[in-house]
Order: C-alpha cells, then sequence, then structure tokens
C-alpha cells in the first residue's frame, strides 16, 4: 500500500475487489499528483533553432512543500514539434522530457501535468520555447570588402541572425535582397554560428538588406571604389628640336633630344601608393604617391644612330592603396632627317722654296651634308696630315705647312679628315711636288 497520503486512485481499486488478483492489477495504475501540488517546468533556453531539441524538466512539489513520491507519473505535451517521451516518472520529485523543434517554426508551449497538479495561479507548469524564425530579434549584415574596384568586383555579404537573449540562431533561413548586381544565392540557412553567407556581383553601387522571419537588418551600401586617375604631357624641352614629341630633331653634336614630361593625378583620383614613369629607352623614375597632384620630369633621348626614327614608348604606371592600377602612355619619336653625302676637296698654294724651306697654303671645301638632301654640313674641326710626317687640326679650313727642300721636286699628299656638328667625317686629298732648292 503507498503509504497514507492521499492516493484516491489506488483506494477506489482496492475497495473494487479484495482479491489478491484485483489488488495486482491496482498496483498497474499511475502513480498521479496528490491534490494541491504544484507543477513547475523549466527549460535550459527558450530559443531554439529549427530542429533542435532541449531537455525540459518538472519538479512537483506537494501542498506541504515536500517533493512528491518518487514514481509519479508526468505527462507532457507541446503546441509545437513533439516531446519524447511523453509520460515520464519522478526521482526526488524531478521528472525529465526532451522537446525536439523538427522543422517548425513559432512559439512552442510545453506543458506537464499529473493527476489535478497544474502550475497554480503563475500557470508554471508550462514553459516558452520560441522555435527557428520566431526566434529571431536581430539581423546584423555586413560586407567583406565593404567595396568593389572602378571595375567591379565581388563581396561577401554575412548576415548574422541573434535572438532576443542574444544567442546566436542556427538553421534559420535568411533571404537576400540586392537593388544591384546579382547574388550567387537568394535565400542561404545560418551556420552553426548562426551566420548565413552569399556573394554579390557588382560594377554599380548596391544597396543590400537579409531578412530572417519577419526581421530586416539594416540597409547596407556596397560602394564602388574610385581608381587611380593620372595623365601624361610631353613637350620638348627645346623648341630648336621640334614641335611636337612626335617628331624631335636630335642635337646635331650629341645626336640626343630632351624632353619634358608633365604627370598630373586629378582631382577625383584614388589616393596612390606609388607612380612610376617608365621612359621606353630602360630606364624609369619613381614619382612616390604625387600627392602634390603634378611632377615634372626631363629626360633625354637618344637619336637614330642613321638617317630615319627612333621610337620610344613612355608610361607612367600607378597603384593606389587598394591596390588599383591604371597605366597611360605617349610617344617619343626622334627624327633624324636624311642626309647628302660630304665631299671635300683641297686646293693648295705654295711660295717661293728657299734654303729653308717652302710654304704652302692649304684649303678645305665642304659641300653637301646638308638635312634633307639640301645645303652643307657644319665642320667642327679640320684634321691635316702634310704627307711629310707632320700634322695638325684646325677649326677653320685653312693652314698653312712648310715643307723643307732639297736638290729635287719632291711629292706629298696632304690629307684632310673634316668632322660635322653630328660626328660624320669626311676625307679629301690632293698632291703637291715641293720645289727644289736652286
Amino acid at each position: 500500500m503507498p503509504g497514507f497520503r492521499d492516493r484516491t486512485a489506488w483506494f477506489a481499486c482496492a475497495l473494487l475487489a479484495m482479491t489478491a488478483a484485483a489488488v495486482g492489477a491496482c498496483d498497474k495504475v499511475p502513480l498521479m499528483a496528490p491534490t494541491n501540488s504544484t507543477i513547475t517546468v523549466s527549460a535550459p533556453t527558450q530559443v531554439l533553432a529549427a530542429g533542435g531539441s532541449a531537455e525540459i524538466t518538472a519538479f512537483v512539489l506537494e501542498g506541504g512543500g515536500t517533493p512528491v513520491q518518487n514514481g509519479t507519473t508526468l505527462r507532457f505535451s507541446s503546441t509545437l514539434g513533439r516531446v519524447e517521451p511523453v509520460e515520464a516518472q519522478t526521482r526526488n520529485g524531478l521528472a525529465v522530457t526532451t522537446f525536439f523543434a523538427e522543422d517548425s517554426s513559432g512559439i512552442a508551449e510545453i506543458r506537464a501535468t499529473s493527476g489535478s497538479a497544474g502550475g497554480g495561479a503563475d500557470n508554471t507548469n508550462a514553459v516558452q520555447v520560441t522555435v527557428g524564425a520566431a526566434a529571431v530579434n536581430t539581423v546584423s549584415l555586413r560586407a567583406s570588402p565593404g567595396s568593389v574596384g572602378p571595375s567591379g568586383g565581388t563581396v561577401e555579404l554575412i548576415a548574422t541572425v541573434i535572438g532576443a537573449d542574444g544567442q546566436l540562431l542556427p538553421g534559420v533561413a535568411v533571404i537576400f535582397s540586392a537593388d544591384q548586381g546579382s547574388l550567387s544565392a537568394q535565400s542561404v540557412t545560418t551556420n552553426a554560428s548562426g551566420e548565413s553567407r552569399v556573394t554579390l556581383t557588382t560594377s554599380q553601387q548596391s544597396i543590400v538588406s537579409a531578412t530572417a522571419g519577419i526581421t530586416t537588418s539594416s540597409a547596407l551600401t556596397v560602394t564602388v571604389r574610385p581608381g587611380p586617375i593620372v595623365t601624361i604631357a610631353c613637350a620638348q624641352a627645346s623648341t630648336a628640336f621640334g614641335t611636337t614629341c612626335a617628331a624631335l630633331l636630335p642635337n646635331a653634336s650629341s645626336n640626343t633630344a630632351t624632353v619634358v614630361f608633365t604627370i598630373t593625378k586629378p582631382t577625383g583620383s584614388s589616393t596612390l601608393r606609388t607612380a612610376t614613369l617608365d621612359f621606353g629607352d630602360g630606364s624609369s623614375q619613381s614619382l612616390g604617391n604625387l600627392a602634390g597632384g603634378t611632377a615634372t620630369v626631363t629626360h633625354t633621348y637618344s637619336g637614330p644612330s642613321s638617317p630615319g626614327t627612333r621610337e620610344y614608348t613612355a608610361t607612367l604606371q600607378a597603384t593606389d592603396v587598394n591596390s588599383e592600377a591604371a597605366s597611360v602612355s605617349t610617344t617619343v619619336i626622334v627624327a633624324r632627317p636624311t642626309l647628302t653625302p660630304m665631299n671635300v676637296t683641297i686646293t693648295a698654294t705654295s711660295g717661293t722654296a728657299t734654303a729653308s724651306g717652302q710654304s704652302w697654303t692649304v684649303t678645305a671645301a665642304v659641300t653637301g651634308g646638308g638635312e634633307g638632301g639640301t645645303g652643307n654640313a657644319t665642320i667642327e674641326s679640320y684634321a691635316w696630315t702634310f704627307g711629310d710626317g707632320s700634322s695638325a687640326t684646325t677649326s677653320g679650313n685653312v693652314t698653312s705647312h712648310v715643307y723643307g727642300t732639297s736638290s729635287t721636286e719632291t711629292q706629298r699628299t696632304v690629307t684632310v679628315t673634316v668632322t660635322a656638328q653630328d660626328g660624320r667625317t669626311a676625307t679629301g686629298r690632293t698632291e703637291i711636288l715641293v720645289s727644289k732648292f736652286p
């Protein structure tokens, strides 16, 4: 017999049958909580992801404040999902079951009953667990990175779904939207960390948002970063050598032409990390980050080794702080015109032969060698040899030389090599007879 407690069901059965067999049948009647008992149901969380589970505990106290007898049966029920087991017996006043949310979304009310026992005025024999999207309190959205390059690109959108108690919610469907570009997926379920991720590909500024349940994140703007913008202009350092950088005449003596590059970073350009000017002739110059907006660079180019043109491509390469790159180029052409051949002739005039020698005056005449097939070349020096082992160099085309005389006439070869201002050379010669001493 189960003690002196109020066990109405047991006594009713015992009165109906006094035989041992009848009493044995009564032993199978579930033991219920006595009248005036109270049940308090609790759960470790009030928020649960769809498909999740939680242990539900019911604590039963008799009216006198002591736990009910071990083995008292409680029945559990839920308005959402399921509980398993549906019935459980107490031990030290506690009975335990498990709530399974399954694929539900909403608020589950899980209740425990035993006989006439309830939760009292506070309805403590029931607990509410919010499941799935219904548990969403906040949706936060971020983009990594927060912008795309000037030509467009891809960013990752990350939505974090949080419950009312700050719990990260897995298993919640998040719907993404964007007014520009394309999304890798429209709806993605949150992972174990409560995050849902998609990629956005766009070449325009895009406003995006994420919605879980009835909660929508704040709008997030994915911007388009400005890229590096630079310009390059070329001008000749001296107008004597041409009118544009596409038709420069080299200096006749050095066969070089000097130009001035003007580099500009206009308003609207992103902040540069580096800018480098490649001259196109194997050399380059770093210009830093062009913080001042402009820079001027002077550079000298070599002309062609023979009549014709020599072309260079000067390229400005700029990289900004976001590693975006841009380049601009300009062409420099050094043109050496066609030149006519130089012809050199020598005229010689002798003085009177004496015992001390005979003086000769020699004159070099240079024709041709001008640019464009006309005119004469400009001669910078004349190198003479007189045929008797002596030589001289003059800047003018006339020189004198005294030959020693002998008892016979002597033939001598006079040679002159002229050097033009552009480095070209030509040679002329003549034969003379040095008179004998009378």
